[in-house]
């Protein structure tokens, strides 16, 4: 492993460790008192903590980390873990590039330190939830093996084995309650069960008439984060009571539509024409399926972070923003649509929503047509500031002060509220190992100043200085 700017001094004091089992080969190099200073950044960025590499197979092969949310049955994920708090839980294994993840194994890996805790086998999983319950990350089985939800302790890694007698094609965990989706989408004949992970439909069971082809079956068919239950396959949306299952609406999607959900229980619908792929227009439906507000302007937007203050902060659609509650128009601004592109293709819209995430009370928006990065006032619709921008990336994570966005370079920070720049940490002043951290990956705010950062071959975790 190349050595870590920053870090030459830290050698000889520093903790090795290297975990072997089953021909893999983690090794940690961490700190054995303090967050180490990364070099060329200013004092406002946070050090390194620590840093993880998935070294090589005894066969050559390399190992990589994936994001255990979409399985291990084939190789679609990116890189990634599942935040548990105290301990962060990655998938490890190496990839074929046939759609193939060889030995894949789950891994434990200490939030403070980087230690790798534990790891046990993690083959033949469908897909696993994006929150723990009841301090176990819960897995669906792939189409190969019998049918059975697997739980892994988050401290230990040992696996609990619920055997089931349907097949999961969707799971999701909310508060302290587990929802599964399973039956036959191409006869629509299937059913949502809420329970736990030993007894999965103690709760209730729910039928559904809905389905649609299992190629076209949505990584995200069941949501449970934003208030209510969303059930979406196909042409067909349901809503439901997430504590006593009943359906609460039915809506369809037509064309080539999609919708997106953000609180209190508010989906927007987004209605696109297959020829094109182009967009006619957008509403919102509230948690009882009504239509709060309608538009036939052609801008959506996709935020990446969605975390308004609360329900007084309004919901953006198309060139306005919307009160959650009621629909009502509260303003409109022209900074919400991006400038034509040009030249124009026959396929997409002219223009597009520019709004890329929404922080407490301001939203960040992009013109990549422009070149301008725009902070509006959700209040109010009142630009903040706007700067002409080369640099755009994707914002990743926000920690209540500063949004930080990633590209293949390196993680910065801005202030949302002025549009400055806070930190910036270039990827080759962690390591300089080439694409060691430049391959994409996900980044989690774990509190003010604290992250976590997985790329393919390596994981690090952030913290400020002195700590």
């Amino acid at each position: 492993m190349a050595p870590i700017p920053g870090l030459r001094n830290l050698v000889l004091a520093a903790a090795a460790a290297v975990i072997t089992s089953a021909g893999a080969v983690y090794v940690l190099m961490q700190s054995d008192d303090a967050t180490r200073k990364i070099t060329g950044t200013v004092a406002a960025a946070p050090g390194l903590a620590w840093s993880v590499d998935a070294a090589a197979t005894a066969d050559g092969a390399s190992l990589e980390f994936r994001d255990p949310v979409p399985g291990t049955e084939y190789d679609i994920g990116g890189a990634g873990f599942v935040d548990a708090g105290d301990t962060l839980v990655a998938v490890v294994g190496s990839s074929d590039g046939d759609m193939s993840l060889r030995d894949p194994t789950m891994v434990g890996i200490d939030a403070a330190s980087g230690a790798v805790r534990w790891r046990t086998p993690a083959a033949h999983l469908g897909g696993c939830a994006r929150a723990p319950l009841d301090n176990h990350l819960v897995c669906f089985t792939g189409p190969s093996e019998p049918p059975a939800l697997v739980g892994y302790d988050i401290g230990s890694g040992k696996v609990t084995r619920t055997s089931l007698e349907w097949s999961v094609f969707a799971l999701a965990t909310a508060e302290d309650r587990l929802y599964l989706a399973e039956g036959d989408v191409e006869s629509d004949d299937v059913r949502v069960h809420s329970g736990t992970l030993a007894d999965p439909d103690a709760h209730w069971t729910r039928a559904f008439t809905m389905g649609t082809s299992w190629e076209s079956l949505p990584a995200d068919a069941l949501d449970v984060t934003h208030g209510q239950g969303l059930f979406a396959l196909g042409a067909d949306l349901a809503g439901f009571d997430l504590r006593t299952g009943a359906p609460t609406w039915t809506a369809e999607l037509t064309g080539c539509s999609r919708t997106t959900q953000t609180n209190p229980a508010l989906v927007v619908r987004v209605h696109t024409d297959c020829t094109g792929y182009r967009i006619t227009g957008s509403d919102i439906l509230d948690r009882a399926g009504r239509v709060l507000a309608t538009t036939d302007h052609e801008a959506a937007h996709s935020l990446s972070i969605d975390l308004p203050t609360d329900d007084t902060v309004p919901v953006l659609l198309a060139d306005g923003a919307r009160d959650r509650r009621t629909g009502q128009l509260m303003w409109t601004s022209p900074d919400l649509v991006t400038q034509p592109r040009t030249p124009q293709s026959e396929y997409g819209n002219a223009t597009s929503g520019s709004a890329i995430a929404l922080l407490g009370d301001v939203a960040l928006l992009r013109d990549d047509a422009a070149g301008t990065t725009t902070g509006l006032d959700m209040r109010t619709g009142h630009r903040l500031w706007q700067l002409v921008t080369e640099r755009s990336g994707t914002p990743h994570a926000w920690d209540g002060e500063v949004v930080v966005f990633a590209d293949s370079t390196g993680l910065w920070a801005i202030d949302p509220k002025s549009g400055g720049t806070v930190w910036d940490i270039p990827f080759r002043a962690v390591t300089e190992v080439p694409d060691a951290l430049s391959d994409g990956g996900l980044l989690t705010a774990r509190g003010k100043g604290h992250y976590g950062y997985a790329s393919a071959r390596t994981l690090i975790g952030l913290r400020p200085l002195g700590r």
